[in-house]
């Protein structure tokens, strides 16, 4: 088994789900600091290296989805319709709307710098609607998250209580009616399309995507069974060449950058995002990390949600001092991710090291980030790394002694 080690929240880390949780992380951040080359100078070197790397890293949402699914539907505590609005939806609720009001003000801020004037009809309108859209575009992920948890105890209680069997089937019925079907139809041509395309009498509409995906997790979660890693490789290689092509294809017969290949529920990323978890969980499933490691790892995968609600914000704010939209050159393009991964974790480090923020922020518990990810966090491992080196017995002074 993958190897453990304490959780912020009491419980254990997973070294597989953490270290898919931080590439994912990562790779959010890249998609959305190359989502302004990818929609201008198209077929740029700079374009096609954006246009690779974002067909595989588009897997990072459903990966997410998926990590969900297999972290709360794995949890007993999730049977508790109390603990779930207590304590887990607010860990969600909290810092969406924290990050929202953020994200309103921020964009005041910049349109009052390039205007000189305040566009309070904007704020109003952003505030008044924040129930039904997100303010800015990465925040759309918590208004789909969001119903999952309120459905958690549900679905715990029925995932709990389906066989292998019937979770097989439960998962082909959502493959084939919300990623297969919707695929063929997006790519047959106009005349056959309706082919494709259900009546919505058959309501299986219910079983959207993201509900498939947090499923699918725990499925992977709980599945088992050896898989190549060689056949795994091979799927991931593929199915990330079919996407890139398929994505120029569309793109240079269209005029403009096209996400057909790259849409969450296509068939394609379906089946990228199921290799890519088993292929981390297989790497890892008997693989023992280094202390360090491990230490590095619980600490980015701690910073990761606040890194995804924060990370939007500082690439629109260096689009607005670099030419990032799109960038002129493969150093302004991966200078301004790395950039942004930086500080997005140094501000969140930061945030989560003042009490009164931590929570509405980051989600964690001001303990929680005091054991795994704040800057007190990083004081107790100085102080306690030093105290073990000063005891250290000092053999050469002893040898002369002697």
């Amino acid at each position: 088994m993958s190897k453990m080690h304490p959780d912020s929240s009491g419980g254990s880390h997973i070294a597989y789900i953490d270290v898919l949780r931080v590439l994912s992380m990562i790779s959010v951040v890249f998609l959305h600091t190359a989502a302004g080359s990818l929609r201008g100078n198209l077929g740029s070197p700079v374009w096609h290296a954006s246009n690779v790397l974002t067909s595989i890293m588009s897997s990072s949402v459903p990966i997410f989805f998926m990590i969900s699914g297999a972290m709360l539907l794995n949890s007993e505590k999730t049977l508790s319709i109390g603990f779930t609005f207590k304590k887990r939806l607010p860990k969600a609720l909290m810092p969406l709307l924290s990050w929202s009001l953020i994200a309103v003000f921020y964009f005041a801020a910049m349109g009052y710098i390039m205007t000189a004037e305040v566009n309070w009809a904007d704020m109003v309108s952003k505030l008044r609607h924040i129930t039904s859209q997100p303010v800015t575009v990465h925040l759309w992920f918590m208004y789909a998250l969001i119903p999952l948890y309120i459905l958690s105890p549900v679905l715990k209680k029925m995932t709990d209580a389906l066989s292998k069997d019937l979770m097989r089937y439960l998962l082909l019925v959502w493959v084939v009616f919300s990623s297969v079907l919707p695929t063929l139809s997006a790519l047959a041509p106009a005349r056959f399309q309706s082919f494709f395309i259900l009546d919505p009498s058959y309501n299986l509409n219910f079983l959207n995507g993201y509900l498939g995906y947090f499923i699918m997790g725990y499925f992977l979660f709980k599945y088992e069974k050896p898989v190549s890693k060689r056949l795994l490789a091979g799927i991931i290689i593929s199915d990330s060449v079919i996407i890139s092509l398929g994505t120029w294809y569309k793109t240079n017969t269209s005029g403009q950058y096209s996400e057909l290949f790259k849409g969450y529920s296509r068939v394609f990323m379906v089946i990228l995002s199921i290799a890519i978890f088993l292929l981390i969980k297989e790497v890892f499933r008997n693989r023992r990390l280094s202390d360090r490691a491990s230490e590095i790892l619980g600490v980015l995968s701690s910073a990761s949600f606040g890194i995804y609600l924060l990370h939007n914000l500082l690439v629109n704010l260096l689009s607005r001092k670099i030419m990032l939209g799109p960038a002129p050159s493969f150093i302004i393009l991966f200078g301004c991710f790395f950039a942004v991964l930086f500080l997005s974790l140094l501000c969140i480090i930061i945030a989560a090291s003042f009490k009164p923020a931590c929570y509405l922020l980051t989600g964690l518990t001001f303990k929680n980030a005091c054991e795994s990810m704040n800057i007190q966090y990083f004081i107790k491992k100085f102080v306690k790394a030093h105290a073990k080196a000063s005891k250290a017995p000092n053999f050469d002074t002893k040898n002369r002694a002697g």
